[in-house]
């Protein structure tokens, strides 16, 4: 039984949980008969120095009514110890996962989201960023509308800065983060303001378990992909809803890269022709997110980065043109190599299995030109430049399909 009836104990969270949250006790009790029992799923990985313990024990105390799924992602330091002794110690509120070895956050909170679904006592579950980024008293707001509006399935949390609010985003991010909205709404041809929030919720129902059933495509922005397959299997938008919410902090360092921007636009690419009806593409957006089109940009990206390379070495450092070929070589094959690992392929496969194949394909490209370069230029008299353009073609469709279905494919 709840400790509060006001639902998530919305009365004491304002006055004894300052420090997670900010002051609700305004907010009208919630207009169910019965509190709904809800659970959260939040993926953890090396938060041993990150994870506010407290905060979740000072929740837990105060609401009976909602359980958590912490998911040990791989982790190295003692996250999974953290876990086990917060699942000792609230046995009937707190399930500790642990996923060996480290998955990606997308396959840990799949994983959670399927436990916590498979449970009928629940008649909600979502995830939550173990940082408390999204305050947990926020989830108030996420069950009131699931219970308001029974024609929702899930509601996502999102950082809008309006007047009245605390989102406190650094502001590089936040362009970038609209940026991205942007290449999501039109992935989806749905208006969605914020997708990467990450505080979500949804009604324990077929349709909605049935969304992580598989393993999801991409390791980042799997959010979208949640989205992409529900839009696939239902029409119209009436069963998402976007809460903003009145507090946001970004907490700490973030866990993402430079190169994890790339890696995101390559998953939305394939997200776009993986879930997309192929009557609602646009002609051109339909081309150029085609993998050929795709593989032969990165090329031709890596290509330039060379010439700048060789440029440099030679203009500005005073490199014999010779010595600046071994500058500009490995410069844009290296360019090459992360745009088809991250941006073309997505691949999941580690490093150590992908570029030694993807050199030894290089290499056969040389070895494929330099046949020809004897068959045609020398024996048919044939141009070298047209013998080079030749070369070049049939690299470019041969290095595709052994790149996809071997250097980078996703299984074996």
């Amino acid at each position: 039984m709840p400790r509060d009836d006001a639902g998530l104990g919305a009365s004491r969270l304002g006055s004894e949980f300052p420090d997670v949250a900010q002051d609700r006790s305004d907010m009208a009790p919630l207009p169910h008969e019965r509190t709904p029992r809800t659970c959260l799923v939040v993926p953890c990985y090396n938060e041993q120095a990150r994870l506010d313990v407290p905060a979740f024990e000072k929740f837990i105390a105060l609401v009976e009514d909602v359980s958590f799924v912490f998911v040990n992602d791989g982790s190295k330091d003692a996250t999974l110890e953290i876990l086990l002794a917060l699942q000792q110690k609230y046995p009937e509120q707190v399930r500790a996962l642990d996923v060996q070895p480290n998955q990606g956050k997308a396959e840990a909170v799949r994983r959670g989201m399927l436990l916590a679904m498979s449970d009928q006592n629940f008649d909600y579950a979502g995830f939550w960023d173990a940082d408390l980024a999204t305050p947990l008293n926020a989830l108030e707001l996420f069950v009131d509308v699931l219970e308001r509006i029974p024609t929702v399935d899930m509601v996502f949390g999102t950082r809008v800065a309006l007047l009245g609010r605390n989102i406190e985003r650094k502001l590089s991010r936040h362009y970038l983060g609209r940026v991205f909205a942007t290449g999501a709404s039109i992935v989806l041809s749905l208006p969605v303001y914020d997708t990467q929030c990450g505080a979500k919720l949804f009604r324990v129902n077929e349709q909605c378990r049935a969304l992580f059933d598989e393993p999801f495509g991409s390791r980042w922005i799997f959010d979208i992909e949640v989205v992409a397959r529900y839009c696939l299997e239902r029409s119209g938008l009436a069963g998402i809803y976007e809460q903003p919410l009145d507090q946001w902090r970004d907490v700490g360092e973030s866990k993402v890269r430079p190169v994890d921007f790339i890696r995101a636009i390559g998953e939305l690419v394939i997200i776009y022709r993986t879930y997309s009806r192929p009557g609602n593409r646009h002609w051109l957006l339909a081309l150029l997110t085609a993998p050929f089109v795709r593989y032969a940009l990165a090329g031709a990206v890596g290509t330039l980065f060379y010439y700048l390379a060789l440029t440099v070495a030679v203009e500005a450092l005073g490199m014999s043109p010779a010595s600046g070929v071994l500058v500009g070589a490995p410069v844009g094959a290296l360019i090459n190599y992360v745009l088809n690992y991250h941006l073309v392929f997505a691949s999941k496969r580690p490093h150590y299995v992908t570029l030694p194949r993807f050199v030894i394909v290089a290499a056969l490209g040389v070895l494929l030109s330099r046949v020809l370069f004897k068959l045609t230029a020398e024996r048919v008299q044939m141009h070298y430049l047209a013998t080079s353009l030749l070369a070049t073609g049939i690299f470019l469709i041969l290095g595709f399909l052994i790149n996809r279905h071997w250097t980078f494919a996703r299984r074996e």
